[in-house]
């Protein structure tokens, strides 16, 4: 585990706000660890996405790119949360991320993952909104899809004979189908919500399109103990405060809770 590492590690401990800005200073130092401050942006990235700094955040995209994106090193092997900063920038802040992604797509080698991702993100905002771009969309609001068989057995069973493994099964199912009129009859007559971080922000989004703001939050509460981070630099999910439609339930506690709360493994050991 290297300093940018340990750093965000500290911070999944509930200390978002605190180590931000030592964060920020080890994406921005000239010199040091490259692989570090390319790790340190990334965390800070999506921290600053809970305050909506996101102009801050898309110009520390930028900046790490185009200073270290000619090396070669392992920031050229990520996506997220690179590309998504500028997508988030032009939704929030009216910044166009198309130029941004090209010019940064052109720091990078050829055929390296983040280059590649770049260019696809620039390449499909001509014709796709930059919400449906972001982490964590779903078609809210849209129509549901018939449940297939085996998952409409279980549906039928009574939810709380079903063991750990068959209920994730079904919130897995009803979210795929987006079946939420059968999914929210499930989290009322059971008391429970999804055991998964995507089927509670599905959930989330479809309480805001409602209106429903009370069960919208207590489903984006849920989904930060159902969070696990996908790489060591991953400190804190942001699809919350990236999408418009999850943004409309995302208040103030949301934000207490998912900044000043222990997450993912830090969690777990806490617990």
């Amino acid at each position: 585990m290297n300093a940018a590492e340990r750093l965000i590690s500290q911070a999944r401990r509930g200390r978002f706000n605190e180590l931000l800005p030592d964060l920020l200073e080890m994406a921005r130092q000239p010199g040091g660890d490259r692989d570090e401050a390319w790790e340190a942006a990334a965390a800070a990235i999506q921290i600053l996405g809970w305050h909506d700094r996101f102009a801050e955040a898309a110009d520390l995209a930028e900046a790490i790119i185009s200073r270290d994106g000619p090396l070669g090193g392992e920031l050229c092997d990520q996506d997220m949360p690179f590309g998504t900063s500028f997508l988030a920038s032009e939704l929030h802040t009216g910044t166009p991320a198309q130029p941004r992604l090209l010019a940064a797509a052109s720091s990078i080698p050829e055929g390296r993952i983040l280059g590649d991702d770049l260019l696809f993100l620039a390449n499909e905002l001509p014709q796709r909104r930059v919400e449906e771009l972001l982490p964590s969309y779903f078609e809210w609001g849209g129509p549901s899809e018939a449940l297939d068989p085996g998952d409409a057995e279980l549906a039928e069973r009574d939810f709380s004979t079903l063991d750990s493994d068959d209920k994730y099964t079904l919130w897995q199912a009803l979210t795929e189908a987006n079946d939420f009129e059968q999914a929210h009859r499930l989290a009322e007559s059971s008391g429970e919500v999804p055991d998964r971080y995507a089927a509670c922000l599905w959930m989330a989004g479809w309480y805001a399109t409602r209106g429903d703001v009370v069960r919208g939050e207590k489903m984006l509460l849920a989904a930060q103990s159902r969070w696990w981070p996908y790489m060591k630099w991953d400190a804190i999910p942001d699809d919350p405060v990236l999408q418009p439609t999850l943004r409309l339930v995302v208040t103030d506690r949301v934000r207490e809770q998912y900044l000043t709360r222990p997450i993912g493994p830090e969690a777990e050991k806490t617990a």
